[in-house]
């Protein structure tokens, strides 16, 4: 079994500012309408795959909890060389836009992705790696 997308950017936005304790302010209207499709059209050229999305309640329904990241987004690359350089030439507008959607810089981390496997709909039941 073999997968077109290996590598996961996920960059997270925190519940609070690290250094001001302030909230998270985040327009997710803007950031659908406006900052991704600047990622794809940043991005896309150095490999961008594909991207998704996911909010988190506050409080966790699970838990009662403040989770500690509100916002995350996974991007997906075919490799570390091609998010680098994705990154390298694509992100000096995406970097100075996120003040116009969120009051709290994210984080990034990198991962490989070791397992895939869809339940529903589309390729259902089909195991990737």
């Amino acid at each position: 079994m073999t997968s077109t997308q290996k590598i996961a950017a996920v960059v997270a936005y925190p519940a609070k500012h690290p250094e001001s304790g302030e909230p998270l302010a985040f327009d997710m209207e803007y950031y659908l309408a406006s900052h991704m499709p600047m990622i794809e059209k940043a991005w896309g050229p150095y490999g961008l795959k594909s991207w998704s999305i996911n909010t988190f309640a506050d409080p966790c329904p699970l838990t009662g909890e403040k989770p500690p990241y509100l916002v995350q987004t996974t991007c997906y690359f075919d490799s570390v060389e091609d998010l680098r350089m994705a990154m390298r030439k694509g992100s000096e507008e995406t970097r100075s836009d996120v003040e116009k959607f969120s009051n709290v810089f994210p984080v990034l981390w990198v991962g490989e992705r070791r397992g895939r496997n869809v339940l529903e709909g589309e390729n259902e039941g089909t195991a990737q790696a």
